[in-house]
């Protein structure tokens, strides 16, 4: 800012006193009409920027608010976002249950796993249905993902042990989708097997393999897994095929038991074990 010569600045307060004074003997001697258009004007120019800061400001304390409720909505619009996000996962969860389910035509009863037996991985599961219908001896029990296992030992008619495939005797007659080769699924302890699949035969790594239907205590087209290796041999049989199961085995907590017969299912007495079970252990004997 400009600073008044030395001399003068002495003086500051009387000059503009002086001015004041003579601004207002020169405002007096003025008409009534003419004192009033010059007061009128200075006042204008005076507080017009002053009231031009007042709306900035109004303006400004607007756009902040305005600003704080849209951050809001935007809050709650992202909150409905995460909502939403995970009612379609859900739905789609749903979509996909229904799609098995209507695949597999079979009537299916939600059951809870109570307990797993484990050893390496678990064995054995309890479980209990959640709606009116009864367990039978050997009735398939299955995720979304796959087959489980059987119902192999009754408790009462809500409760039974379920036999996993990852039991040792657990024997299901499987085949490929795409080349309808069949097998019996094994597990050794360390990995699934595909067993009695003959050298010659069409069957590769990435193939789904699904439940046959053969034995009667299975429908056909359950998932079980894919083949993850296949090894040839000149000198054995068959072929060495490896499985990579569908079903998280450790992570089990809600199962479906399918409990309505039909004509895979046509045991009539429940003590007897299912043909691949009994043939494999007689050939072991």
């Amino acid at each position: 800012m400009a600073r008044l010569p030395e001399g003068l600045s002495r003086f500051r307060d009387q000059i503009v006193l002086v001015i004041c004074v003579a601004l207002s003997l020169w405002a007096i001697s003025l008409d009534n009409p003419t004192r009033l258009d010059v007061g009128t004007r200075l006042a204008h120019r005076v507080f017009t920027p002053v009231e031009w800061i007042a709306r900035v400001v109004d303006d400004l304390g607007t756009l902040r608010k305005e600003n704080e409720e849209l951050r809001g909505k935007i809050a709650a619009m992202e909150l409905d976002a995460v909502q939403i996000g995970l009612q379609r996962r859900r739905f789609e969860e749903l979509e996909r249950r229904a799609g098995f389910f209507e695949h597999n035509r079979g009537k299916l009863a939600p059951a809870l796993v109570l307990e797993l037996t484990v050893n390496r991985i678990p064995v054995q599961a309890k479980i209990r249905i959640q709606n009116e219908d009864s367990l039978r001896i050997w009735q398939p029990v299955v995720t979304e993902s796959g087959l489980v296992g059987r119902v192999r030992e009754l408790l009462d008619a809500k409760t039974a042990l379920v036999e996993l495939l990852t039991e040792a005797d657990a024997r299901i007659s499987v085949e490929s989708v795409s080349s309808g080769v069949t097998g019996l699924l094994r597990y050794n302890g360390r990995i699934f097997l595909m067993d009695h699949v003959p050298q010659g035969d069409p069957i590769a790594v990435g193939d789904e393999i699904v439940t046959s239907g053969l034995g009667g205590t299975v429908p056909r087209g359950i998932p079980v897994g894919r083949v993850s290796q296949v090894e040839l041999s000149k000198v054995e049989l068959f072929q060495h095929v490896e499985i990579e199961a569908a079903v998280h085995f450790s992570a089990l907590s809600q199962v479906y038991v399918i409990t309505r017969p039909g004509p895979w299912y046509s045991r009539h007495d429940d003590s007897v074990l299912p043909p691949e079970i009994d043939a494999s252990r007689g050939a072991r004997h």
